[in-house]
């Protein structure tokens, strides 16, 4: 992405040719690497939290609060997943393309969010497994 930003800024201001295309495909791989991240990211622990509230909890209380919280991660991400997997048909069908001058297909970026959705969810899935053997075994781990 660093790249194809620095190639279309020299095309446009240094060699006063800018480039038709080097947009859209900037924003199609931001997109794609920000919803397959969110997986990798969820892995990590490194999404946004209110770390003040649990850091002095006992790895099993912490467990039992991201269980009571997870709902609310199933529910948006079900919610993304459902509304998005409708939109993904949608544009599949009709074989969509960008309303920008270079119009390229969206249908490919779409199913490419969906998968990362998706990929999210299986991630959440294992994460709740783990909090909920961690919530249930009697042992303190630290």
């Amino acid at each position: 992405m660093t790249f194809l930003i620095s190639f279309d800024v020299v095309m446009r201001y240094v060699l006063d040719r800018p480039t038709i295309w080097a947009w859209d495909l900037n924003i199609q791989f931001l997109a794609v690497m920000t919803v397959v991240g969110a997986g990798y990211t969820h892995l990590h622990k490194s999404h946004i939290g209110v770390d003040i509230l649990v850091s002095s909890c006992t790895p099993r209380t912490r467990a039992i609060i991201d269980l009571i919280t997870s709902v609310f991660f199933f529910l948006g991400v079900v919610m993304l997943l459902w509304k998005g997997a409708g939109q993904v048909l949608m544009s599949v069908r009709t074989l969509e393309i960008s309303e920008s001058y270079w119009a390229p297909p969206v249908w490919p970026l779409k199913i490419l969010i969906i998968i990362g959705i998706f990929l999210l969810l299986l991630q959440g899935i294992a994460k709740f497994i783990r909090d909920l053997t961690t919530a249930i075994s009697r042992k303190e781990r630290s």
